[in-house]
């Protein structure tokens, strides 16, 4: 099983595919400038649902804010390392994941709205340029 996560300071949003059928998860906020390892691994361990599934998944595409940085990857892949012991764990920035969903292949300009807003064009092959702008309403 293959999971892949979208995640915000506020929730985190999986989905995977498992025996013919999408599932769907939701689990609390994960970003490494405000939990450590263990409780992000405590975190996960809290949701039955996705722990029914822990054995079964080998791979994990988590973006997530806060996880534009080396140090800051290792901190949430080693948190889910701890319960997904079976898993190549992928952790990158959760505007990487956005160009993939909306830009695909295609060169474009990629926006995400929230607590912590971004926004950056895309080559279309591998580069983002960008700016970071943290809005308060």
């Amino acid at each position: 099983m293959i999971l892949v996560a979208d995640s915000g300071s506020s929730k985190t949003d999986w989905m995977g595919y498992h025996n013919g059928e999408t599932i769907k998860f939701s689990t609390p906020g994960i970003n490494p400038y405000f939990l450590s390892e263990q409780e992000i691994t405590n975190l996960i361990s809290k949701n039955e649902s996705l722990l029914q599934y822990a054995d079964e998944v080998k791979e994990i595409y988590f973006f997530g804010a806060g996880c534009s940085s080396p140090d800051k990857h290792e901190v949430v892949s080693n948190g889910l390392s701890a319960v997904f012991g079976n898993a190549f764990i992928s952790v990158d920035h959760d505007l990487l994941g956005s160009v993939y969903a909306t830009c695909g292949n295609a060169e474009g300009l990629n926006c995400i709205l929230g607590t912590g807003s971004n926004i950056c064009y895309f080559d279309g092959k591998k580069s983002m340029t960008g700016t970071m702008a943290w809005a308060t309403f």
